[in-house]
This record gives structure tokens, sequence and C-alpha cells, in this order.
């Protein structure tokens, strides 16, 4: 029971602490004139290229799984295991969370999912660097920072501070960025770079044998 009082003691401190942070944040921030937009860095993109070099560099496609004299089965599980590996590549190099006059713009699949304010009640990051969205919906995982450990490494609160702007833009409407995002290839989701992507790397395996290292 002790250790019970104890854990419900220390998540409502924490509970406490990040109000207090965020109401801190808050009191010195003015709203955007333009949408705030968070996006993969280059360790997300530099992360994303490496897979994509391995995966060259390593992979050997099965037999008749080329191009020349092809066999069904054995070519779909070669453009197959391409995809999978894009897949990854995509989220990690192409993530974005958009915030603008309107709610969160959030890239999904197969498109950007708007959250409009009156639907967020908070947002928290995840110990796996993702935003967490609560609300009168069900809630929904966005964006991919480094995770908590890894920022106190890095020395670097990136995905908190991104939380903590959220928050005190759902608290105070008049934090609220002025602006709308612009529409276009910017709310497409990621299945079209997946796709795109997958078909380079089978192509890359397939005409480039001189990368691989074994």
């Amino acid at each position: 029971m002790g250790m019970r009082t104890g854990r419900a003691e220390r998540r409502r401190q924490a509970r406490k602490e990040r109000r207090d942070r965020v109401e801190e944040l808050a009191g010195a921030m003015t709203a955007p004139e333009v949408p705030l937009v968070w996006g993969a860095g280059w360790r997300g993109k530099t992360t994303a290229a490496v897979i994509c070099v391995l995966f060259v560099t390593l992979f050997e496609h099965p037999a008749g799984a080329g191009l020349a004299h092809p066999r069904p089965g054995a070519l779909i599980q070669a453009l197959w295991t391409s995809l999978v590996v894009s897949f990854p590549c995509c989220w990690f190099a192409l993530w974005r969370v958009t915030a603008d006059r309107d709610g969160v713009h959030v890239r999904r699949l197969w498109s950007t999912r708007l959250l409009p304010w009156s639907t967020i009640t908070r947002v928290e990051m995840r110990r796996d660097g993702q935003l967490e969205f609560f609300g009168r919906t069900p809630e929904l995982i966005a964006g991919l920072f480094a995770p908590p450990w890894l920022s106190r490494v890095v020395r670097s609160d990136r995905g908190s501070r991104a939380a903590d702007t959220l928050s005190a833009m759902v608290l105070h409407g008049d934090l609220r960025p002025t602006a709308r995002v612009e529409r276009g290839p910017a709310g497409t989701g990621f299945a079209p770079w997946i796709i795109l992507l997958g078909v380079v790397l089978y192509l890359a395996v397939e005409f480039l044998p001189h990368w691989r290292l074994v």
C-alpha cells in the first residue's frame, strides 16, 4: 500500500511540475504569425539514409526476382521486402507535425490529419519519443523525437519543448498561430513516398550489385 501511495504521489508531483512548466512557457510566448512546424531533423534523415545504403549494399534478390526472367512469387517477395524497408525510412525522414490557426496537422500514412484545437486537451511526450495527443477523440500518436534518455545524452529537449508548446496553445487560444498552413504536397501522407522509395530500393539492388560488400 505504501509503495502504491508513493508512486501516486510521484505521478501527482510530475503532473504538477509539468503544469507549472507549461504555464511558465505560456507566459513567455506570443502568438506566431506563421504555422509552427516540427519535423525530422538531420538525425532522422541520416538514419533513413544509412538504412537505405545498408539495404542496397547487403541485400540480394532471390533467384527469379530480377526483371530479365521474373518469377511472380520471387518478384513479389523482393518488391515487398523493399516496401517494408522503405516504410521506417520514410517515417524517420518525413514525419511532420504542424500547428496553425485551425489546429494541429499530423502526417499519417494516407493523408495529413487535422486535429482541431477544440478536440485536444493536452499533449505529452512518450518514452519512445512520440507525441501523444489526448482529448475528445481517440488518442493519436505522432512525430518521432529523440526519446527522453537520448535527449539527456545529446542535451536536447526538442520533443518535450514541442509537447509543452502545443499544450500551452491548447490552454491559451491567444497563443495559437494566426495563419493557416498552405495546402498542396505538404498534405500528402507517407504512402506515395513509401511506394516510390520501395521501387527505387528494388531497382538499386537489381542494377547496382557492385555496391555490395558480401
